[in-house]
């Protein structure tokens, strides 16, 4: 018979169970939550939601913002009961490279957390006046093409609501002022397939984007993005970006239709407890 520690196995469930409470929390938000607003909703210290949510930063389901906490693209891509699925940055990278040979500018992969979107992937173009984010990077939903396309797989409810929240406050010179202004730009891209946009999220800026869906639904947007003396000649090339964003949309279709649905990433979760139980001792 295994020798059972009840207080370690007590401690170890109390912490998970803490760990449960502030992620369903924030996956609950549709904005940031900062950490006292999060320890007060727990009834927690706030030294305890910092340790907890650090764990949860950690193992990459939860992103800190300036702003506050937010559910990471890794935790929705768990929920489809596959641990693979979290790679759609390398099951899409053909995609993207096939983006910047087309336009020898840098190609990125984004998708939609809650209000915001981040980039998940990039890939750096070839010309030697080139514009990047880099991974991680974090933008509103309600400016620049990106945006605008993840902003297609909004229900008219949720897009009410986030303009109720946007601050509208311009981050560049081209930036929709009002929310008409951003309702406009999101029918257009519905409309047309595909997103151009200059100077709305960064001034001397520019990009197009296109749709990745699965199951009908949108999943994440493929873009190029160039210096805005460039900017011109994306759109050149809107509808090619379309078509590989179909494909692309076909690749990750038929990734999650073969994937092992029965995995469901209980060995993240084991190594969140054994790093929850160690920060309680």
């Amino acid at each position: 018979m295994n020798d059972v520690d009840p207080l370690g196995s007590a401690k170890q469930g109390q912490s998970a169970v803490r760990a449960l409470d502030l992620l369903f929390l924030i996956a609950q938000t549709e904005k940031p939550i900062g950490m006292a607003e999060a320890a007060q909703a727990l009834n927690l210290p706030r030294s305890t939601v910092y340790r907890l949510a650090q764990i949860l930063v950690d193992y990459g389901v939860v992103v800190r913002l300036p702003e506050g906490l937010l559910p990471a693209p890794r935790l929705f891509l768990f929920t489809s009961g596959n641990r693979a699925a979290a790679s759609m940055e390398a099951t899409l990278e053909p995609h993207l490279n096939r983006c910047r040979d087309l336009t020898r500018d840098t190609a990125g992969l984004h998708v939609r957390v809650g209000w915001y979107r981040r980039t998940i992937a990039e890939i750096e173009g070839f010309h030697g006046i080139r514009w990047t984010r880099g991974v991680g990077y974090t933008a509103p939903l309600w400016n620049g093409a990106v945006g605008y396309v993840l902003s297609l797989a909004l229900s008219d409810d949720e897009l009410d609501q986030m303009l109720d929240q946007a601050d509208l406050t311009p981050l560049a010179s081209n930036t929709p002022k009002t929310p008409a202004q951003v309702r406009e730009r999101i029918a257009e891209t519905r409309s047309q397939g595909w997103c151009y946009s200059e100077g709305e999220s960064v001034d001397g800026a520019a990009a197009i984007a296109a749709p990745v869906t699965a199951g009908g639904k949108i999943v994440a947007s493929l873009s190029v993005y160039a210096p805005v003396s460039r900017g011109r000649e994306l759109t050149a090339f809107g509808e090619e970006l379309a078509e590989v964003a179909k494909e692309a949309s076909q690749t990750w279709q038929h990734f999650a239709t073969r994937a092992d649905t029965r995995d469901s990433g209980s060995q993240t979760w084991s190594n969140i407890e054994t790093d929850l139980l160690a920060d309680e001792t």
